[in-house]
């Protein structure tokens, strides 16, 4: 079947999304978007979103009513979703450019819809993001970036090995109530730069970040328990180091429980003055000055000496 081209075709500028694109020429045809993909051949009176959507297209219809190639309509497309579970190619639009939204208000462009993205390709400026925080420390943005940087080269190289382990701590905080899984394309600024942050921990420091959301929290531990079994060992690891992290000083549960294994608030209490005793007296004794771990060995070193004699 012979189509006649649209009358008005606004070339689609560069990495348009093909939505957009097909959004902007409906309307400079004066018609629906939904009339417009009933006369491309386009089901469902929609756009496809990604190219595996356009597999059952009528390319000649396709082709010569929008005066395009296959392979140029293909790559306005997003790309098909890979078999794993990190989720970085959005369906929505979580984010925008400021700057080129201003000087076409119905512009999509692709690389909007990638979780790493954070700047715009076409113009510099920082995307702008649905619900913006009202303040971001510049911390969280530098570490949010790094963990953008690792997501991108993952996917780019197709790493399933950092895949799998992006995957499965945005799962822990998934189990631990703190983010879900789509929050790497979360039009909330502030959750979707926590979720790329932990991204970026995941990918060089894992087990530390695995510490720092279970630290004090074990109603978490026994939930990463029962979620991740195969993962058990890990989840130990993760757990004696998040204890180490509110340690003051070096070795105390060597010779005293854990809080959890203590039976009596009184004895808790009792061990936190006599640390605070060894403290100042290894202060006193080498000087407000000196070596931070030297004061904590000398302080560890009373500690032990008065509990051994108390005992």
């Amino acid at each position: 079947m012979n189509v006649r081209p649209l009358p008005f075709r606004p070339p689609p500028v560069r990495d348009e999304l093909l939505t957009s694109w097909i959004g902007r020429l409906a309307k400079a045809n004066h018609c629906s978007v939904a009339e417009l993909c009933g006369y491309l051949g386009l089901g469902q009176g929609r756009v496809p979103e990604c190219a595996g959507d356009l597999r059952a297209t009528n390319w000649a219809r396709l082709c010569g009513a929008l005066q395009r190639s296959r392979d140029e309509i293909v790559s306005m497309a997003l790309p098909d979703v890979m078999h794993h579970d990190v989720q970085y190619v959005s369906w929505h639009d979580f984010q925008y450019c400021p700057g080129c939204v201003a000087k076409s208000p119905d512009l999509v462009l692709r690389h909007w819809r990638f979780a790493w993205s954070m700047t715009c390709e076409t113009c510099g400026q920082t995307l702008a993001a649905k619900y913006p925080a009202k303040e971001v420390s510049g911390r969280l943005r530098a570490r949010a970036a790094r963990g953008a940087e690792a997501l991108n080269t993952a996917a780019a190289t197709k790493d399933l090995r950092r895949l799998r382990r992006i995957g499965l701590t945005l799962h822990v905080m998934t189990v631990l109530d703190i983010r879900h899984l789509w929050l790497l394309t979360s039009g909330n600024e502030r959750e979707r730069l926590l979720a790329l942050a932990a991204v970026g921990i995941s990918t060089t420091r894992p087990l530390l970040g695995a510490a720092i959301m279970l630290r004090g929290n074990r109603q978490a531990v026994r939930e990463l328990r029962r979620s991740f079994p195969q993962h058990r060992r890990a989840i130990e690891r993760a757990r004696g180091l998040s204890r180490d992290l509110g340690l003051r000083l070096p070795g105390r549960w060597k010779t005293k429980p854990p809080p959890e294994q203590e039976e009596h608030k009184s004895s808790k209490l009792k061990v936190s003055k006599s640390a605070l005793r060894a403290a100042r007296q290894a202060i006193s004794e080498l000087g407000s000055g000196a070596d931070r771990q030297a004061l904590l060995a000398r302080a560890d070193a009373i500690w032990r000496c008065s509990d051994a004699v108390k005992s």
